[in-house]
């Protein structure tokens, strides 16, 4: 199994020859390298973990220009029906469902949505690049509100032996029994002040064999920001000693 990063969220997991995509997104920061809408129309189905933008909103573009379904929670698939994506093309999915799609097994899990601390919401409005980007702050703010949050989702992909836990925000519900001990573990690394302790406890709870971040480029200024993962990786390596940390580079492809 191998798994590729195409910035924010965006990520694919291959097997088999075939492949799933999850969470679709072009950088809407001019500076970040960014895949074609036919190079992920070219991946197959997509899978998506929640509704905001930053996950949805090229899903329409990514859908016409290809063949795949889109699985995802109601609220995300109302956005995209909106948006003039056929029901066809859908497929609503909820926690618990277990289904097979070529040679992957996936098994949704319940999730919940970061929790954006203080700190991070000040900084991120007093900063000189929120005032000099204030027209482009003003138009992610709309688009926030066009893309509701919905229910998140967690999923766990199987193939060739090997498995795969993939979160779409950095939280879990405290009540779901997720799988532990997958081989590998993707970790969306934006949103809080804190990271570097918060992601611990994802560790902790799931012990996963090795860790794959992404969402940590600046992909929506002036509300994202680029995130150092050299602190984590090192924190990584002093507490859990052995454990792999995976910082993918643009479409690098990492057998899992």
């Amino acid at each position: 199994m191998e798994i590729k990063w195409f910035g924010t969220a965006a990520l694919s997991i291959s097997s088999g020859g075939e492949s799933i995509l999850f969470d679709p997104f072009l950088p809407l920061n001019a500076e970040l390298p960014a895949p074609s809408i036919e190079e992920l129309a070219a991946l197959g189905d997509i899978f998506i973990t929640h509704g905001h933008f930053d996950h949805l909103m090229h899903v329409p573009q990514v859908v016409q220009a290809g063949e795949g379904v889109v699985y995802c929670c109601n609220t995300a698939a109302e956005s995209l029906y909106r948006e003039g994506v056929p029901e066809s093309r859908v497929a609503v999915i909820k926690p618990g469902d277990k289904f097979e799609k070529g040679p992957f097994e996936i098994t949704v899990y319940r999730g919940v949505h970061i929790r954006f601390d203080l700190p991070l919401i000040v900084k991120t409005l007093i900063s000189r690049r929120c005032l000099s980007n204030f027209s482009a702050l003003r138009v992610l703010l709309k688009e926030s509100k066009r893309y509701p949050e919905g229910e998140v989702l967690v999923y766990r992909i199987a193939a060739g032996g090997k498995s795969v836990l993939h979160m779409g925000s950095l939280n879990l519900d405290s009540s779901e029994e997720y799988p532990a001990g997958m081989d590998l573990l993707t970790l969306p690394f934006q949103g809080r002040s804190d990271l570097n302790s918060y992601a611990l406890q994802f560790i902790e709870r799931l012990k996963p064999k090795a860790l794959y971040l992404h969402h940590f480029d600046d992909a929506f200024p002036p509300v994202s920001s680029p995130v150092d993962t050299a602190p984590f990786v090192k924190k990584v390596a002093r507490e859990y000693p052995g454990l792999r940390v995976i910082v993918p580079a643009f479409k690098q492809a990492v057998e899992v």
